[in-house]
């Protein structure tokens, strides 16, 4: 009698332990949703940056009429002289065998102002090794007001302004931040319509850094 009891209770023993589930603690499943939140998260901003025309850019109208040719991605970008904030004149077709990159922004627009970090630290990345020229015309804006937002936002990557918005308007700039992408041939690679991430960045300024020479 006392075999069969024994063999009874380790056959409920063998049943109890077919139904045992795992279930993850508190602090597991904590862990686990915040992981997912966070990926969902990085996800997110990465589409937020890169779509174009969307909330990561601001509406803008040029006061000016355009003048000449709309610019095109394949074609030679329309030259201009742009006014720097230390009084200095550039002008886009002296660049010509260097990568040039074009940002018109503005210091009261919050895309624009949420991706300058970035844009520094690219720039910086690849002025003196590729040569990368940054051409950033603040538009409508006088250069009182540019200067003292990069003082505020300790930027440090030369600007210009465009306080009569004709270059905007000439480039049919319709919202900012605009970026222009233009290769060491002169020739527009690639134009997007607002804020972008730091690995776009980085992505678009290594298709003209890497055009041939002329």
């Amino acid at each position: 009698m006392a075999r069969l009891e024994s063999d009874a209770a380790m056959n409920l023993d063998d049943d109890e332990s077919v139904d045992v589930r795992w279930r993850p603690s508190p602090g597991t499943l904590r862990n686990v949703v915040a992981t997912v939140l966070v990926g969902a998260l990085i996800a997110g901003a990465v589409y937020f940056f890169d779509r174009p025309g969307a909330a990561n850019s601001q509406t803008f109208k040029p006061t000016a009429q355009a003048q000449g040719a709309e610019p095109k991605i394949g074609k030679p970008a329309p030259d201009f002289v742009l006014t720097m904030a230390d009084g200095t004149k550039q002008q886009l077709s002296s660049f010509k065998g260097k990568p040039v990159w074009i940002n018109f922004w503005a210091s009261w627009c919050p895309p624009c102002r949420a991706e300058n970090p970035d844009i520094q630290d690219v720039y910086n990345e690849h002025h003196d090794s590729d040569g990368l020229v940054l051409l950033a015309p603040a538009l409508g804006e006088a250069v009182d007001s540019v200067t003292s937002y990069q003082q505020r936002a300790d930027l440090h990557y030369p600007v210009g302004v465009d306080s009569d918005t004709q270059i905007a308007a000439n480039y049919r700039v319709l919202g900012i931040p605009t970026h222009i992408f233009v290769d060491r041939n002169g020739v527009i690679r690639d134009m997007r319509i607002g804020a972008m991430s730091k690995n776009t960045m980085e992505k678009m300024v290594s298709e003209i850094t890497a055009a041939p020479t002329p």
